[in-house]
């Protein structure tokens, strides 16, 4: 509603919440909204976004792993996350680089505005290349494409 030149797409899998989210784009009028009814790693490679957001999803080592193919060389994933996101950065940070997980910050959004601040992990994700089996991954060692 607030970014009507942005082009959205919900990725959910289940039936049910599926049908919700196109419930509220058809009444909240949003014509540059699409639900898709897909799970993250079925929508990797049909997709290239610039952003790609998550709650309570997955734990961050397997999280980065499902949204940083979806976004091109530079995207962001934002990842709403608990007290905890500076603990769960620092235990999965092996498996956040060999995702291709770059410059990734812990975030506290809407100090002096709400109560509790949202905990947001901010990632950016690396340049990609391909594997043997068409899968892309973040390198630092590719040209940006």
């Amino acid at each position: 509603m607030l970014l009507p030149d942005a082009h959205v797409a919900l990725l959910e899998p289940m039936a049910r919440r599926a049908a919700f989210l196109e419930e509220c784009v058809r009444v909240l009028g949003l014509s540059n909204a699409v639900t898709c009814r897909r799970r993250a790693e079925e929508a990797a490679g049909n997709m290239v976004a610039d952003v790609a957001t998550a709650r309570a999803v997955a734990p961050l080592d397997r999280l980065a792993g499902l949204m940083i193919p979806l976004l091109r060389p530079g995207g962001l994933v934002l990842a709403m996350k608990g007290a905890g996101a500076g603990r769960e950065v620092e235990q999965a940070g092996p498996a956040l680089q060999k995702a291709g997980a770059r410059e990734v910050a812990v975030i506290r959004a809407g100090v002096g505005r709400i109560r509790p601040p949202a905990i947001v992990v901010r990632m950016t994700a690396g340049s990609r290349t391909a594997d043997a089996r068409g899968r892309r991954h973040g390198t630092d060692n590719q040209p940006r494409t």
